[in-house]
């Protein structure tokens, strides 16, 4: 597996490669907890017409990280990652942190972008009343204590739909979350996004095209704010998928590669 060790830093980025590296790029950024490979049924449905790049972000997977980042420096560290692929630009695919990334490298970075896709994220910080929730949450979740907490969390990740229809999903990724044995460094980035800065009113300079997928039933990324990033993007499309809610590419992985072949299809040079 790949690894980038980020010049200044030392931290070490990991990253997975499918698909043929003649087609356009797609570098898929995953969200807190759930790495790149729960996503593994959406991402297998681009590799036909698209290279995948699946990173991992700072604390997960194999990836590196500090005690005390920020996702402008995450931002930045992701840059170099992209860089030393050596393709000429990528669609970024960004879910959650993965898609605050983006945001970020479409502005600080649009000459490595030639698309973006934004999945369950938000340009704004979190308001003080789910902020609180979570990260009492999310300091149990680091502490060990994942048994007792992780039925609210599976709440907050998929919507009542998913668990009357998909009773073997949910039993899958609950047993995943239980599992995980060292929470650190998820923690860490989670710390990043939770003192996030304000970037609701620089997106507007983001000039690549853009596409925004929310779930219906997210109760942080909601339908709300993802129709608020993409009033603002110039070139963005908003999709809201039914019957989902965070994870929505996991509640519906068929339908959200749809929508995103759809539109890489018509900004990227696809043969």
């Amino acid at each position: 597996m790949p690894v980038v060790h980020v010049v200044g830093s030392g931290t070490a980025l990991h990253y997975r490669e499918s698909g043929d590296p003649d087609n356009p790029t797609i570098v898929f950024a995953h969200p807190l907890i759930w790495g790149g490979d729960s996503f593994g049924e959406l991402l297998a449905g681009l590799t036909d017409e698209f290279h995948v790049v699946t990173v991992d972000i700072h604390g997960h997977g194999l990836s590196g990280y500090r005690e005390t980042m920020t996702l402008e420096e995450m931002t930045e560290d992701f840059y170099h990652v992209l860089q030393s692929l050596h393709v000429p630009k990528v669609s970024w695919l960004g879910y959650s942190i993965g898609g605050m990334i983006g945001m970020r490298l479409a502005i600080a970075h649009p000459d490595v972008l030639d698309s973006l896709v934004l999945v369950a994220t938000t340009a704004r910080p979190d308001p003080s009343t789910i902020k609180a929730a979570t990260f009492h949450l999310w300091k149990m979740f680091r502490d060990g204590h994942r048994k007792d907490i992780v039925d609210s969390a599976m709440k907050f990740f998929f919507a009542d739909r998913t668990y009357r229809e998909q009773p073997e999903l949910i039993a899958k990724c609950r047993a995943k979350f239980v599992g995980i044995t060292d929470a650190q460094g998820m923690f860490a980035a989670a710390l990043a996004a939770f003192n996030r800065f304000d970037i609701g009113s620089q997106i507007r300079r983001i000039a690549t095209p853009t596409l925004v997928i929310a779930g219906r039933e997210d109760p942080a990324a909601t339908p709300a704010l993802a129709d608020s990033i993409a009033a603002q993007i110039p070139k963005a499309k908003l999709e809201i998928v039914e019957g989902t809610s965070h994870l929505v590419g996991i509640e519906k992985p068929l339908e959200v590669t749809a929508l995103v072949r759809g539109f890489l299809r018509t900004s990227t040079q696809v043969n």
